[in-house]
């Protein structure tokens, strides 16, 4: 694996690393703070408002009941002998009305008739089961009661019945008056609980029963035989604690209990922690989404910084930063790869080594920013000279290395003379430097029995006898 492959898995795998530990620390933060805060304040205000909505929305029709059966009017008028049958029907009409109650109703003891808003609708017998509720009611110590019933005579609607005991002066049981709440109105009370709060809210009896609850509520029967709940039954009814924890297949739950003594029903209100959490879940993929993103995003930016600094170092190490020409580390591993190629597909090779005559003359003379100005402009020659597949290098201060591939001794010869020729005529160098500019050059073409140090050592002795015979000419090794 290179070295920036392995930084940059490095640094995305610390990254990653990071954000995965980071979003998962925090999440278990999250959880621990939201179960805490769920079990110590959450949980026990919400089951606050909900037994305080309860009150409004069921004990309500409760206390509409005991005052029926405590209303003068009403005693007085079964006492009397039931004989306006008109004022009765008002009496119950203006209470369905004010307190906006599914329906109202009074039986009398003595004549068993059952009084409606709607006028007498029926005469109660033993004989009747559906008539059952008023003579178990009447033989109860309780002066009321809640049932839940079918009742024919009202659509055969399920109501939840408030049934309270009419007494005459002497404390004698003479009829039974009291509500009718639809229980459709409870289960969506009971279903905006589980909107507005994310709770189960449900009523349980005092053997275990549940009696009210919403259709969502995946628990019915008796809590003895419900996974969870059946072990803690006993501590609930003995009310010395109110908050609980059980499990079941279903999950993980806290319920917080509340006996409401007018109703004589268990208020249980419990949530589940894994559909609790869930928005925490979403919480914790999305920032893990986020960090992967975040992750992925700087990886690229590290990728892309480590090419432009590896494009920019490549360059430095390869290219003669005053003329713009390959050094002479490039130049080697050039002629390094053509030497391997000679024989398997390259039929010549050929080096040329020029030196330009007197250059320390033109330092000492004009200064080294001449001297630089005169071996920018070589470089500029070399170029318009030479084809753009040549490799053309600074072979070090004032010398210069050119390599043909497959081209022919006459020619590469020809070549060197029409350098050595433009460099002397060319009007900028001469303009510069006051005087024309020359340069010695040696030519060498490979042999087949020849190593690359062979070639160059025998084209610097073919420069040097160049420099030899008077400069300002081309010699071949």
């Amino acid at each position: 694996m290179r070295l920036k492959t392995k930084v940059v898995v490095i640094i995305a795998g610390l990254l990653l690393g990071v954000s995965i530990t980071g979003s998962v620390i925090n999440y278990m933060k999250n959880v621990h703070d939201t179960q805490e805060q769920l079990q110590n304040t959450s949980l026990p205000l919400s089951v606050d408002n909900i037994y305080t909505e309860i009150q409004q929305r069921m004990i309500e029709p409760l206390l509409v009941s005991s005052l029926m059966s405590h209303d003068t009017f009403l005693r007085d008028w079964l006492m009397s002998g039931e004989k306006d049958i008109d004022g009765i029907v008002r009496y119950l009409t203006e209470i369905q009305q004010k307190y906006d109650i599914f329906t109202t109703f009074l039986v009398s003891d003595k004549t068993k008739n059952y009084y409606h808003p709607r006028g007498l609708i029926d005469v109660i017998n033993k004989d009747n089961s559906a008539d059952a509720w008023y003579f178990r009611f009447k033989d109860q110590p309780e002066p009321y009661e809640i049932n839940l019933d079918h009742n024919a005579n009202l659509s055969d609607t399920l109501i939840m019945f408030i049934n309270y005991k009419v007494m005459n002066y002497k404390n004698e049981m003479i009829g039974v008056t009291g509500v009718g709440v639809r229980l459709l109105n409870i289960e969506k009370m009971l279903n905006s609980f589980k909107t507005k709060y994310k709770y189960d809210v449900y009523f349980v009896d005092q053997k275990g029963e549940i009696t009210l609850f919403s259709q969502a509520l995946n628990k019915r029967g008796n809590i003895a035989n419900i996974d969870g709940l059946k072990s803690i039954k006993e501590a609930i009814y003995k009310g010395e604690q109110t908050q609980f924890e059980y499990k079941n297949k279903e999950g993980e739950y806290l319920l917080n209990t509340k006996y409401i003594g007018k109703l004589k029903l268990q208020l249980f209100v419990e949530i589940n922690k894994k559909e609790y959490l869930k928005e925490l879940k979403k919480t914790f993929y999305a920032n893990l989404a986020i960090s992967l993103l975040v992750t992925l995003l700087v990886t690229l930016i590290i990728i892309y910084t480590i090419n432009i600094y590896q494009k920019q170092l490549v360059k430095m190490a390869s290219e003669d930063s005053l003329t713009g020409l390959a050094n002479r580390r490039k130049f080697n591993e050039h002629f390094e790869k053509f030497y391997k190629l000679y024989k398997k597909g390259i039929n010549s090779l050929t080096l040329v080594l020029i030196d330009i005559d007197n250059f320390k003359e033109v330092n000492d003379s004009f200064g080294h920013l001449v001297g630089d100005e005169a071996l920018v402009r070589v470089a500029e020659i070399l170029r318009v000279e030479l084809r753009s597949s040549d490799m053309i290098a600074r072979w070090g201060g004032e010398e210069f290395a050119l390599l043909f591939v497959d081209v022919s001794p006459e020619k590469s010869v020809e070549i060197a003379q029409k350098i050595c020729q433009a460099i002397r005529e060319d009007k900028a160098l001469s303009s510069l430097l006051q005087r024309p500019l020359t340069v010695s050059i040696g030519v060498g073409h490979l042999s087949s029995l020849e190593s690359q140090d062979g070639l160059v050592y025998k084209v610097d002795n073919a420069l040097y006898e160049a420099k030899k015979a008077g400069k300002d000419q081309v010699i071949v090794a």
